[in-house]
């Protein structure tokens, strides 16, 4: 990679287009182009015809397009604390009817690299729903938008819940990964009212124990999970901070969980030969390198 080439990185990176974990630079340069020219593709087939389907899955339309300076606001967030500010991704308010406790998606595509994010209708007026406030779902979305490129879900949650004001969202929020988290989280305890039912009417003798057992695992299970999660990261952070890195929130953000444990087991100066061996050939590590460490440590030799 040539000087040019790794500045034109860093630019794309600060614009939320991540370098992939294993992604060369012509196919970084690629998929920045495809994802470019879908957005601009939305935005004509948009502004001709009013509303659009998004997925087969949700129909938006142009007067629900969130405003530009409530984007840039969350923008900021992420600027603040992983060095990158999305602007290219559209967001509308969600019109029709949605879950009680539903706050905000995004989708997106890795194909064509076209992403798009939605909020409740309520945040069209208010700042703040239950739990959630406006420019702290509209980062987290952001995260997840520009984390994508990665494909790496371990840690996804949890770097998107550090946009959050709440210590118990950022602590817990990478308890649910996936949707079957949820589910096994739910289905015992949902289960427990139809068991005692049973128990009261028809089989005195049945074994309800087996069921609070099994109400009890799978959270034991995603808190476990956890906890073990976040010492991966805090390990890591303890090695980049000692590594140097100007802004460490924002090169724990461009990594993979398994680099993350990698790092974890370094001192900070076995980092920074590690970091910058690995720059050499890998777009995402040149960027990392580049933007987050200064110019001694990028030039340290041992």
């Amino acid at each position: 990679m040539t000087p040019g080439e790794i500045v034109q990185f860093s630019e794309l990176d600060a614009a939320g287009f991540l370098p992939g974990s294993r992604e060369s630079g012509a196919a970084f340069l690629e998929r920045v182009k495809r994802s470019k020219e879908a957005h601009e593709e939305f935005d004509r087939r948009l502004e001709a015809s009013g509303s659009l389907d998004v997925f087969d899955a949700f129909t938006v339309n142009s007067g629900d397009r969130i405003a530009p300076e409530l984007v840039d606001e969350a923008a900021q967030k992420t600027l603040s604390r992983y060095g990158f500010a999305v602007r290219h991704v559209p967001g509308f308010y969600l019109s029709r009817a949605v879950g009680l406790l539903w706050g905000g998606c995004m989708l997106g595509d890795p194909e064509s690299g076209f992403s798009v994010f939605l909020l409740r209708n309520v945040f069209r007026s208010q700042r703040k729903f239950l739990n959630y406030r406006r420019e702290e779902l509209l980062a987290h979305e952001l995260c997840h938008s520009a984390r994508q490129s990665l494909n790496d879900t371990v840690l996804e949650e949890y770097f998107a819940y550090q946009m959050s004001s709440s210590v118990l969202q950022r602590y817990l929020g990478n308890c649910f990964i996936t949707d079957w988290d949820a589910l096994g989280f739910v289905l015992p305890v949902l289960l427990l009212p139809v068991v005692e039912m049973v128990k009261a009417l028809w089989l005195p003798d049945f074994p309800v124990w087996i069921f609070w057992l099994l109400a009890a695992v799978y959270p034991a299970f995603l808190f476990s999970r956890n906890f073990w999660s976040r010492r991966v990261v805090n390990r890591a952070r303890r090695t980049v901070q000692a590594a140097g890195a100007v802004n460490g929130e924002a090169v724990l953000f461009r990594c993979t969980f398994r680099e993350l444990q990698q790092l974890g087991r370094m001192s900070g100066s076995e980092a920074r030969q590690w970091m910058l061996l690995a720059a050499q050939d890998s777009p995402r590590w040149a960027v990392i390198v580049n933007r987050f460490f200064t110019v001694e440590q990028k030039n340290y030799e041992n």
